[in-house]
């Protein structure tokens, strides 16, 4: 009969347990729910012309972005939309790429050419190969350039024009991205092969998917490779060419790009969609067009993305939920100001950081990935260098003529933000404690 008796009393208090419980559930998803929510890109704008819009880049400045149409058009944009200047390049364009300030700006044609412009539309050289220029891409001083043509081989040129080396693919190549450096290109083939070659033309990695290989991409910093196409997956592989992640976004693959460090990915889908994932490869965002989606870049930080649409329009969306702006680095006490120095005089900065692999960033320019060892104007420089996971470093360096300025930064681990809890969520929490422990002793008595 006790036994009885306390079952009876549990299933009376039961109700008011269950409120409890459901009202703390739903209190504390609310402390989630601000870093749960979706980030939203912005379309900051379109730029139309009456036919297909094929491939687009994004300049490692984040200063320019450029499109290449099925028209036989070439055309620059500043990144805030305004045209530049647009060039006839008598073939269908399938890929672009330009270097830092636009000072080259390259294109690969359907009938073969490789088109290499100053940032006055002025073209400063050709190439015409025995089968179509695929894919280019150009490293962001503009001093290496990779052509993925239809020969089988992918190519090294310099921005003089002069062949470094040509590497046999056995296929047709399809896609081709250089490192910010330079120092890695990594190729697709129709043959369902990935490549990742050295600054000399040597095979670093390779692997085989199961599908033709239509858009890949190497990280700014060569941390990470995106590749995917017609079998509707795609694969991020790490340094090493092991598979760091997969997705299958349930449509063929035309395009991929990826920030520095693999943060964010973004894939041109033939269904019209334009889908951002992480480097564990879960999709964060996503955009949508009114047809298939040819061409995509993301800025190093991953702050722009330029989409290249068969819709006639080359758009331009910020995304907020990675690489925010660089602020501008501030001194403790007032620099004096700068010797005057001739403009043609030049030093060097060389930059190291522990651990390696920080972004660097000069007057709020990216200029390299330590270690790196940069020639520059002599001057005064604000330098800020940025690695995921730890804390900003700054400093401001004077650099006469002749002189070789060493840069070395200890990198301190960034402490992991807590999550906020939402004003008044505490307060009103224990209310609805007391007032349940109210109600029980009232039923009690």
């Amino acid at each position: 009969m006790k036994l009885l008796d306390a079952c009876m009393s549990s299933f009376r208090h039961a109700p008011v347990y269950m409120i409890l419980l459901i009202t703390i559930a739903g209190c504390a998803a609310m402390t989630g729910s601000a870093a749960a929510a979706s980030p939203v890109a912005t379309e900051l704008w379109a730029y139309s012309q009456p036919t297909n819009m094929y491939d687009c880049d994004i300049s490692p400045d984040v200063m320019y972005v450029v499109g290449g149409t099925y028209n036989n058009k070439v055309l620059l944009l500043t990144i805030e939309g305004e045209h530049i200047w647009t060039v006839d390049t008598d073939s269908p364009v399938w890929g672009v790429a330009v270097s830092r300030g636009a000072e080259y700006v390259v294109a690969g044609t359907d009938i073969g050419d490789l088109l290499v412009y100053d940032n006055e539309g002025t073209l400063l050289w050709s190439k015409r190969f025995r089968g179509k220029v695929n894919d280019v891409d150009i490293s962001a001083d503009g001093s290496v350039i990779a052509v993925a043509c239809a020969d089988a081989r992918v190519y090294r040129y310099t921005n003089l024009g002069s062949e470094v080396w040509a590497h046999n693919m056995n296929s047709a190549v399809l896609s081709v991205s250089v490192t910010e450096d330079g120092s890695l290109i990594g190729a697709g083939t129709k043959g369902f092969q990935i490549r990742v070659l050295d600054a000399e033309g040597q095979k670093v990695w390779s692997y085989q998917i199961n599908g033709q290989v239509f858009g890949l991409d190497l990280s700014p910093d060569g941390t990470f490779l995106i590749a995917g196409g017609n079998d509707a997956y795609t694969y991020v592989f790490d340094r090493e060419g092991k598979i760091a992640a997969q997705m299958q976004p349930s449509s063929t693959v035309n395009d991929v790009s990826a920030t520095l460090q693999g943060a964010y990915f973004a894939l041109a889908r033939g269904d019209s969609i334009t889908s951002i994932y992480n480097t564990e490869g879960k999709m964060v965002t996503q955009v949508s067009a009114s047809a298939g989606i040819n061409g995509v870049s993301l800025s190093p930080m991953g702050g722009a993305l330029a989409v290249a649409s068969s819709d006639g329009k080359l758009y331009l969306y910020s995304l907020p939920m990675v690489g925010v702006p660089v602020t501008p680095v501030e001194t403790a006490t007032p620099s004096p100001a700068p010797t005057p120095v001739s403009p043609d005089a030049e030093g060097i900065l060389s930059f190291s950081s522990a651990p390696s692999g920080a972004t660097v960033y000069i007057d709020n320019v990216v200029t390299g990935i330590t270690p790196a060892t940069l020639p520059m104007k002599a001057g005064q420089y604000q330098v800020l260098l940025r690695l995921n996971g730890y804390e900003d470093w700054t400093t401001t360096i004077n650099l006469l003529p002749g002189d070789t300025v060493n840069v070395v930064a200890q990198m301190n681990a960034a402490t992991p933000p807590s999550t906020p809890v939402p004003a008044g969520f505490l307060p009103v929490l224990a209310g609805l404690v007391f007032a349940a422990v109210l109600l029980l002793r009232r039923k009690d008595e």
